[in-house]
């Protein structure tokens, strides 16, 4: 069975989550499915040679996504308000790879389109004689409404109230142009099936690698906070700006030896610039986070904007950390507040949740074994990448899937 994958970038290296999820499940996939994956050539050879590592077919398309800076991207968000598709999708449209599905269906012959994240279903909707996939690695619409939610700027405000109708209109139109979609959380599913009208779903969650994120003893010096995630997402970085703004000076005021880093590739200026707040380290891009995590005497995750769930926790759980999160950070995962992480959605909850665990750490040994019980029962790609392909044939063999 030949699938036609259509992404922004070839999942590699694996430092984001998307790239993470995306790379666990299609190396799996591929000893079943012969896999040509389409992305733009942004992030080169290396990605392209470890498809071919995993036994992937890559097809590199010219061009790359606009960069989210300068005065030509604000021009390109002001053109947007004249188009009915949201910024997301004409961001990521172009003629080369329009040109390269076409080339692709005709060369491939692929037995079904699997469109690996929401956006790229404008490729498909004109395509009725082909199977086709959606994997939805949120609800997009989900995301701009908290966007709009938490904007103090009235001028932002208004801008991002646009887009969010039109990433909601898009992704419910987008549901009725495919015939199956893989989501990553009971609840993300039960959203998409308000507006479906009975389309086929499945539940795929995302997953950690249990062999590479191993549990580590508690650090013997208790004063390092750690939030890994990648610094050039818009709901990392707030998460980023409200923890230190609204969080961290309630914990220096009794702990001043605190330190709190903030792991993750490609910050923008705004979240450098926090590393000059006494005790807040931002690393940019790291090769490996998990020495990291190990420092670590109590994981944070902050978020306030989200969707889908958050791999970031599952590794941290993998390596037995404690966590503390919001109720938004958590969402999606079958984690249990006080058993698995600590929940706290306002400052003085979070400071007090991570003030408490600091001086805890066979509570948070605690949390961390039940964590790491949890990842293992729940979250390991082999079954993961087992269910995705069961659904996928049966999209393929019969049109319909049955959880």
């Amino acid at each position: 069975m030949r699938i036609l994958v259509l992404d922004e970038e070839f999942p590699f290296p694996t430092n984001t989550g998307k790239r993470t999820r995306s790379f666990n499940l299609y190396r799996r996939l591929a000893s079943e499915f012969k896999i040509l994956y389409l992305g733009y050539a942004a992030n080169g050879p290396v990605a392209a040679e470890a498809l071919k590592s995993a036994g992937i077919e890559p097809l590199s398309i010219p061009g790359g996504i606009p960069l989210k800076e300068g005065a030509a991207f604000y021009l390109r968000l002001l053109a947007n308000l004249a188009s009915p598709l949201p910024y997301i999708v004409t961001s990521h449209y172009s003629r080369a790879y329009g040109d390269a599905v076409r080339a692709s269906l005709n060369s491939f012959r692929p037995d079904v389109i699997l469109c690996e994240w929401t956006p790229y279903a404008i490729y498909v909707r004109n395509l009725p004689a082909y199977k086709k996939i959606v994997s939805a690695h949120n609800v997009e619409a989900d995301i701009w409404q908290r966007y709009h939610e938490n904007e103090r700027n009235p001028v932002r405000r208004w801008y991002i109230e646009k887009q969010w109708r039109k990433v909601k209109q898009f992704e419910e139109a987008a549901l009725g142009w495919v015939d199956g979609l893989v989501a990553v959380s009971e609840q993300d599913q039960a959203r998409f099936a308000q507006a479906s009208g009975g389309l086929s779903m499945t539940v795929v969650p995302n997953g950690v690698d249990l062999d590479y994120f191993r549990p580590m003893p508690q650090p013997a010096l208790r004063r390092h906070l750690v939030f890994t995630g990648s610094m050039d997402w818009r709901p990392n970085q707030d998460a980023a700006r409200y923890f230190v703004r609204e969080v961290w000076p309630l914990l220096r005021n009794t702990r001043p030896d605190l330190e709190c880093t903030f792991v993750g590739r490609s910050p923008p200026a705004d979240i450098q610039v926090l590393a000059e707040v006494p005790g807040v380290n931002i690393t940019g891009t790291v090769s490996d986070v998990r020495p990291y995590v190990e420092r670590a005497a109590v994981y944070i995750v902050p978020l306030r904007i989200g969707g889908g769930s958050r791999l970031k926790i599952l590794e941290a759980l993998a390596m037995g950390r404690a966590v503390v999160s919001t109720s938004v950070g958590a969402e999606g995962l079958d984690v249990v507040h006080d058993r698995h992480v600590v929940l706290a959605d306002d400052p003085p909850g979070f400071a007090e949740a991570v003030h408490r665990l600091l001086g805890q750490p066979e509570r948070c040994q605690q949390l961390g074994e039940e964590g790491r019980r949890l990842v293992e029962r729940h979250y390991g790609w082999d079954a993961l990448a087992a269910k995705y392909g069961e659904f996928i044939k049966g999209v393929v063999e019969k049109g319909v899937h049955r959880n």
